[in-house]
């Protein structure tokens, strides 16, 4: 969960109190619940105040219960009763959980025994890399004015002699109070980087949507988990491979500018598997949302041609975006939902690794919809009076992609 921190206050002393309290302590029944749900993104190196200390935690008590029992928080995620996916329970609050909170703050959020609870925050990580991609040198992002977006590209070499698959992967973010998002391609040739005397190693300007040669290995926006494929089935890298890693800066706050980055990307290999898998960037790409209209719909369908599974899916929008939906219709006419949110939060885009694969066939068609509130009373909304906002590359503009992870059968 994330507390905003104007709500902040310098909390109370940590009082060890648990000879006196018989209801919820924060060390048996509270701080299990954080470490699972909202540890992500309330950790020392996290985009939201850290939960690391139980003096804040205890200071912050009667907020959580506001923001848990309002269901402001957790953050919007996707519904696990549309497909469930790999750690679903970490990104929402049980009845019984927010009852904890509830009881726990009423009762004057005591501590109890610091021996009561085991710590565990350390499930959305993957346990180890077989290659660490990050870029050649630290950047400072430099935003022109009018634009408060920066795009900035490294060529980074894996120096494989074979070709290989990657299993896994997980952006390794050096600054997320600047870093909106990151992307990992694989160019189909680099000769046209060189074009015009930059050295791309060094870093180079880019466009946000790639180019038209550039595959997608990997994404990541805040919230988001590691991309972990089923076992046997890879998303194939050439010998030698060379891929552009690009960070997109945001200028969200006085002095963004001055911020430096230095991120990466964490890779698990194999050198052989029994499927291949690719992503497709699912979505439209020409869609203009009303200035006022508080329920802006923008969609596109696919129709499929061969034998696939559907193996995860990231949505991703910006600020405007309320609601995403991505499903099937089977040539037979039945529907299957891969994912829905009836809600969004730019700061939680959570990948849906699907515990179970979803089958498409030729003849199906699969769907993507985006849903925005671009009226004035978004509190998300960036302009003033609204305007009308169309698809772009910038954060004050929109996307609508369902990043669907496909393995051929």
């Amino acid at each position: 969960m994330i507390v905003a921190l104007s709500l902040l206050g310098c909390g109370k002393p940590a009082v060890d109190d648990s000879a006196t309290t018989a209801g919820p302590t924060y060390y048996a029944d509270v701080r299990p619940i954080l470490d699972r749900t909202c540890a992500r993104c309330h950790n020392a190196e996290g985009i939201a105040t850290s939960f690391d200390d139980p003096a804040v935690v205890q200071g912050l008590a009667a907020t959580m219960k506001a923001y848990t029992q309002s269901g402001y928080m957790p953050p919007p995620a996707p519904a696990a009763d549309c497909r469930d996916y790999q750690s679903s329970d970490r990104f929402t609050l049980s009845d019984a959980d927010k009852q904890t909170l509830s009881d726990w703050s009423d009762a004057g959020a005591p501590l109890g025994d610091v021996a009561a609870s085991d710590r565990d925050t350390t499930l959305e990580d993957l346990d180890h890399y077989d290659v660490e991609l990050w870029a050649s040198q630290p950047y400072t992002p430099s935003f022109t004015p009018g634009n408060v977006n920066d795009y900035r590209c490294f060529l980074l070499d894996l120096d494989n002699p074979a070709p290989e698959w990657i299993t896994a992967l997980q952006a390794e973010v050096d600054n997320t109070r600047i870093v909106h998002h990151v992307v990992l391609f694989l160019p189909d040739g680099v000769e046209d980087l060189y074009a015009n005397g930059v050295e791309p190693h060094d870093g180079f300007s880019c466009s946000g949507l790639g180019q038209g040669n550039w595959s997608t290995l990997g994404a990541w926006a805040p919230g988001a988990n590691p991309t972990v494929l089923p076992e046997g089935i890879g998303i194939p890298l050439p010998a030698q491979a060379q891929v552009i890693l690009q960070m997109h800066y945001y200028n969200s706050f006085d002095g963004a500018d001055h911020e430096t980055d230095q991120s990466g990307y964490g890779l698990q290999l194999t050198d052989s598997v029994d499927r291949e898998a690719s992503n497709l960037a699912a979505g439209p790409t020409s869609f203009t949302i009303p200035a006022g209209d508080p329920a802006y719909t923008t969609k596109k369908n696919y129709r499929w041609d061969q034998d696939s599974e559907v193996l995860a899916v990231w949505p991703h929008m910006h600020l405007l975006g309320s609601g995403f939906e991505e499903s099937i219709t089977h040539a037979d006419g039945s529907e299957e939902c891969l994912m829905r949110m009836d809600a969004w939060d730019f700061h939680n885009q959570v990948t849906a690794n699907f515990l179970a694969p979803a089958e498409l066939a030729p003849g199906d068609h699969l769907h993507v919809q985006c849903t925005y509130d671009n009226s004035a009373d978004n509190p998300n909304q960036v302009n003033d009076p609204p305007q009308d906002v169309r698809f772009g590359e910038g954060t004050t503009d929109e996307m609508c992609f369902g990043f669907t992870l496909v393995a051929g059968t």
